[in-house]
């Protein structure tokens, strides 16, 4: 059994505006994005404000919330 732990993507957004260009491509999808920096996940956060079709997109900060896998995959 190997444990690993995975903190998500790394997307380098400069601004608002990117984050949004960055989530329109999942519009109306049902979605997890787990990021490993804070500054990506402030500004997907304040992206996501008020964009429609958004509603089952859920951000995650993967420095807090981190995956940990038990078993192999």
């Amino acid at each position: 059994m190997i444990e690993s732990t995975y903190y998500g993507i790394k997307l380098n957004l400069n601004s608002v505006g990117e984050a949004r260009e960055y989530l329109r491509q999942f519009k109306d999808r049902s979605l997890v994005i787990r990021l490993d920096n804070e500054s990506d996940y402030n500004l997907l956060t304040k992206g996501i404000f008020k964009m429609r079709g958004m509603k089952r997109i859920k951000i995650i900060n993967g420095l807090e919330n981190p995956r940990t896998y038990h078993f192999e995959r």
